[in-house]
């Protein structure tokens, strides 16, 4: 069989793959299958832990993580008088496809947008700069 190199985030999809395909071959419940798989994520991360903390990202793979971790994190936690949630799902679930499908385009705008926010921190500090010189403060 041939050796094929794949990194840790593709061994951990393929490895949950296969557990599902297992549990489902088994007979096991829809429900049982996310309890277990669950568990199985935890014990990867929990293994894994070093490695993947020496993952470095790109810039819409951050998006996408902040993206996934405040809505199914946090949605819950909200009031729903405070926001709709089912068009929250919605957009969410959309922002993803549209960040996935759109890799370089989404890596550009990250890009262009933090070179306009440091350039208007950096603009902001030169400006304080020159008030506290031109009045002595």
């Amino acid at each position: 069989m041939k050796k094929i190199n794949i990194n840790l985030m593709e061994r951990y999809l393929l490895l949950l793959d296969r557990f599902v395909d297992k549990l489902t071959e088994s007979g096991f419940e829809e429900q049982e299958i996310i309890e277990q798989s669950y568990l199985f994520c935890a014990g990867f991360y929990i293994k894994y832990q070093p490695e993947i903390e020496k993952l470095t990202f790109s810039n819409r793979e951050v998006v996408l993580t902040f993206l996934l971790l405040s809505y199914y994190s946090h949605i819950n936690k909200m009031d729903d008088d405070l926001i709709n949630k089912e068009r929250m799902k919605h957009v969410c679930s959309s922002l993803i496809n549209f960040i996935v499908s759109n890799g370089s385009r989404t890596e550009k705008v990250y890009a262009n947008e933090k070179r306009k926010y440091e350039a208007s921190i950096l603009k902001r500090e030169l400006l304080k700069k020159d008030k506290s010189k031109r009045y002595g403060l």
